[in-house]
């Protein structure tokens, strides 16, 4: 087992990768310091797959465990589900001394997390993250929250974990689509941070996406390190850490545009990114190249869902109502080299308008245009009226 630590301020936690772990969990938290039983927040599925092992762990150390089972998916990521936990919890006779288990993937801990938060002011929460892109991101950081019409994760709080549980075995049931959107998470911290995490991915993509046990963890550890370190040094996201949102604003527009229905959350992220080098290109940053290698990367993992015949009014709206909409002006993360990832704002709202319709008029297959031999950059077709327009600098 390997024990990660994210230091914030006030309080640190671990962070635990190892094969068997959720065997483990209750010797595991009655050491961090858990000595009464929890409520476990989970899903159908997981429960039905993997809720054994853990809830007989938990059992073995701290007596009977009170189960709140929510939907399955982002699509009951939602007041509603978060208001059936709460009311789930006052049933079990939870207390201020009482502690949660998300047991699941981003969702479960999302939306446990924020029932966390909230009830009785703030009750202790553990993720034992069972997706690949919750075991690299969205377990670890302590942001929690749902998702509201008007957009994704609108509605939420910092809330830190006080351990993460990660098993890559878990990884072996999951489908192949939803360990396919972890990595592109994967990737995006390699992107923003890691150029030899980028090259070990390129080298290893095959052992990755067949599960091998070296190979999942290799990823996990790397990419769960970058996240640490960022939240480490910006905790509540004044700065630094909204390099981890590469990918995230055009992608959670996308989702938001099609109602959590036609992307996962990976999946949109990938998209995301894609636009996101496309619009570096426009702006003048020159390393096509590398533009190009990422973007081929992202194609190897799997194919993406379309984004064709998605209305750009919805995801101009979603645009408006995030929250990295400011004053007018749009912040993103965009890609100046591999490896280091930079926050722009002082992109032109009239500019990305322009650029946002024509990659969907594409349908984000332009990017796919690459020369003779594949390997010497991109070459893209913007419309007359933002290729001719002048470079943003730097």
């Amino acid at each position: 087992m390997k024990t990660l630590h994210v230091n914030v301020d006030g309080r640190g936690y671990p962070i635990f990768v190892g094969e068997g772990l959720l065997g483990r969990a209750g010797t595991v938290l009655s050491e961090v310091g858990f000595a009464s039983a929890p409520v476990v927040v989970s899903n159908p599925t997981v429960l039905r797959l993997h809720g054994r092992n853990l809830i007989e762990s938990l059992e073995s150390c701290f007596g009977r465990v009170n189960k709140i089972v929510v939907g399955d998916g982002e699509r009951f990521k939602t007041r509603a589900t978060l208001s059936s936990i709460h009311d789930r919890l006052f049933q079990a006779r939870a207390d201020r001394h009482s502690w949660i288990v998300a047991f699941g993937g981003g969702m479960v801990g999302d939306t446990a997390g924020f029932a966390a938060a909230t009830f009785m002011r703030g009750i202790p929460i553990v993720h034992v993250p069972t997706t690949l892109l919750a075991q690299v991101d969205s377990a670890i950081g302590g942001k929690v929250g749902i998702n509201v019409p008007q957009g994704k994760n609108l509605i939420g709080a910092f809330h830190q974990p006080h351990a993460v549980l990660t098993d890559p075995a878990v990884l072996g049931t999951l489908p192949d689509r939803e360990l396919a959107a972890g990595l592109y998470e994967v990737i995006k911290c390699a992107a923003i941070r890691s150029v030899s995490l980028l090259q070990y991915i390129e080298r290893h993509i095959p052992e990755i996406l067949a599960r091998r046990a070296l190979a999942l963890e290799h990823i996990i550890v790397a990419a769960a390190r970058i996240k640490a370190r960022i939240v480490a040094a910006d905790e509540k996201e004044k700065n630094l850490r909204m390099v981890l949102n590469f990918g995230h604003t055009m992608g959670h527009a996308f989702e938001a545009a099609t109602a959590y229905r036609r992307f996962k959350h990976g999946e949109a992220v990938a998209w995301g990114m894609i636009g996101a080098l496309l619009l570096g290109m426009e702006l003048g940053f020159p390393n096509r190249q590398e533009y190009a290698r990422l973007i081929r990367l992202i194609r190897r993992v799997r194919p993406l869902p379309s984004l064709k015949n998605i209305a750009f009014g919805r995801v101009w709206d979603a645009l408006e109502r995030d929250k990295k909409f400011r004053a007018g002006k749009f912040r993103m993360v965009l890609l100046p080299r591999l490896g280091e990832a930079e926050v722009r704002a002082d992109i032109d709202p009239l500019r990305f308008r322009r650029f946002l319709k024509w990659f969907l008029l594409q349908g984000g297959n332009a990017e796919t245009l690459l020369d003779a031999e594949g390997q010497r950059g991109i070459r893209t077709a913007f419309p007359s009226s933002t290729r001719n327009s002048p470079h943003a600098g730097r």
